[in-house]
């Protein structure tokens, strides 16, 4: 909110979001920071619900960091939430957590409307140009500082990387300038694109490649404000949640992209030992047995291995495995493979066997086989269990009652 005018932008990007509970902060990477709203620790669904009225109720109230620590407080003395956080006593340990998380979600919000109101076409005939402004902050990211004053066209790649926040805490910004404004700044035409020096590192959580920039901290190089707009979800699918009960399959979907044609050898000769199968599934992720973590195609963590196809008592003892189960271990692979290249990848609610309500990440493709048959994959995983499902109904009719909930990513094309 600005002058008392809600910031309507700022607004809309916070209220679509789908509320991901996360046990760590780098949980959500890139597109699933955008579409999802998590609390880094927080893992009940109420609890984060409540972070998340208190977080919206600030960007479209304006009720500013103290209201919001009220909330903060209100939601740690109700709930006894141990969390982490900087800090010698309770009054700092809390003030720096409940800082992060305001700080956070009030700037990405803010730049995301401000993309928006900067690539307005009107806007952009006017105004061409982008200027990156330094926040000012007393201790800065030399890099950052270095950019302050810089102006680029706003169609240059370059912000695709850079456009701010650039890491936690950064409260730098960007502002738009027409010729006339340009000139005055003694300029004839855009400054260099940076050579923003791209390097390659891994992905501390799943072993997998991940690219880098200096000045940029891990999983900030990406601009909120195109993501929100044009990413991995369109626009008009970026819609909340429904409360459980509520959820049901979206009407006037696009259809999905066509059917992947798969080598030979995607589905495995049949009557074979539970762990061929297992090992099957494991090794498209580089995993023997052990468990490990996969970040998926929206940006989220899900837990990979063989306790996947393990059944076990209450005390936790392994019974059995089911690899084989209802034939499904034939196709252990091509399930692999749809966790890895999915055509979609949907959040809704499921209802576990003792009555428990969980979040439920399904993730669906359409695949035609070395022989020409199609087959529609579902992998189902929630924090208490997991269902695939592999049929050769691939009609677009069967389909469509999967595709429900919040979707969290499309593959293009």
């Amino acid at each position: 909110m600005a002058d008392g005018i809600p910031f309507q932008e700022a607004i809309d990007f916070l209220a679509g979001k789908v509320l991901l509970p996360t046990r760590r902060s780098d949980d959500l990477q890139h597109a699933a920071q955008v579409r999802g709203y998590s609390v880094a620790g927080v893992v009940r669904d109420d609890m984060l619900a409540d972070f998340f009225a208190a977080t919206l109720k600030a960007r479209r109230d304006g009720t500013g960091f103290n209201e919001f620590r009220k909330d903060f407080d209100a939601i740690v003395e109700r709930t006894g939430w141990q969390f982490f956080s900087h800090g010698k006593t309770e009054e700092e340990r809390r003030a720096w957590r409940a800082q992060i998380i305001y700080t956070t979600n009030m700037r990405t919000s803010y730049m995301a409307g401000r993309y928006s109101q900067l690539t307005d076409p009107d806007v952009l005939r006017y105004r061409p140009y982008w200027q990156y402004v330094h926040s000012g902050a007393l201790h800065p990211r030399k890099l950052h500082l270095s950019w302050n004053g810089m102006v680029l066209l706003a169609t240059d790649p370059a912000w695709k990387v850079m456009y701010p926040p650039n890491g936690w805490g950064c409260g730098c910004d960007v502002e738009a300038l027409s010729e006339r404004e340009l000139r005055a700044l003694g300029k004839t035409g855009p400054d260099p694109s940076p050579d923003l020096q791209p390097y390659d590192d891994t992905d501390p959580r799943t072993g997998q490649p991940e690219t880098r920039y200096p000045g940029i901290d891990r999983g900030w190089a990406y601009n909120v404000g195109e993501e929100w707009l044009s990413g991995l979800v369109p626009r008009e699918l970026r819609k909340p949640l429904p409360p459980f009960g509520e959820t049901a399959p979206q009407a006037d979907l696009p259809p999905m992209p066509e059917p992947t044609r798969m080598p030979a050898g995607m589905v495995l000769p049949a009557n074979q030992p539970d762990q061929f199968y297992i090992d099957a599934f494991l090794k498209p992720f580089g995993l023997k047995g052990d468990r490990g973590y996969f970040r998926d195609a929206s940006g989220g963590i899900v837990t990979i291995s063989q306790s996947l196809f393990e059944q076990r008592d209450h005390d936790g003892n392994v019974l059995r495995t089911k690899a084989g189960k209802f034939g499904r271990g034939r196709y252990a692979a091509l399930m692999a493979e749809t966790i890895k290249a999915p055509d979609e990848i949907w959040l809704d609610w499921a209802k576990t066997a003792a009555g428990a309500v969980v979040l439920r990440r399904s993730y669906l493709r359409n695949v035609i086989l070395d022989n020409g048959q199609s087959i529609f994959v579902r992998f189902e995983w929630t924090k208490a269990g997991w269902i695939a499902i592999t049929g050769f109904d691939a009609r677009e009719s069967y389909i469509r009652k999967w595709r429900r909930g919040a979707l969290l990513y499309a593959r293009k094309g």
